[in-house]
């Protein structure tokens, strides 16, 4: 991952994303994560996962989803997935 993310300084964990949607379950559409995120921990945030490479915070809904760890909801608002799980990865982050 250094190789990818060299002079990236701000790369938070995935879960990050996560435990922010938690706290504000189906508050959001897609497109207000996105801006809270940015306003959360800046425009130039990136992520990393356990499994992966660093990414933008524009591709954190759709790695999320594809994860199964968020749902869009009936009224398109972004909710944790009902079996979501988290890894221990992110402690070592």
């Amino acid at each position: 991952m250094q190789q990818i993310t060299k002079g990236m300084n701000n790369i938070k964990h995935i879960h990050e994303v996560i435990f922010l949607i938690e706290k504000n379950n189906e508050q959001w559409t897609p497109e207000e994560l996105i801006e809270a995120i940015g306003n959360t921990w800046g425009a130039d945030v990136h992520f990393g996962a356990c499994s992966g490479n660093a990414f933008p915070k524009e591709n954190a809904l759709n790695f999320l989803i594809d994860r199964q760890k968020v749902v869009l909801s009936e009224e398109a608002k972004v909710a944790l997935h009902p079996s979501m799980q988290i890894c221990g990865g992110h402690e070592g982050f």
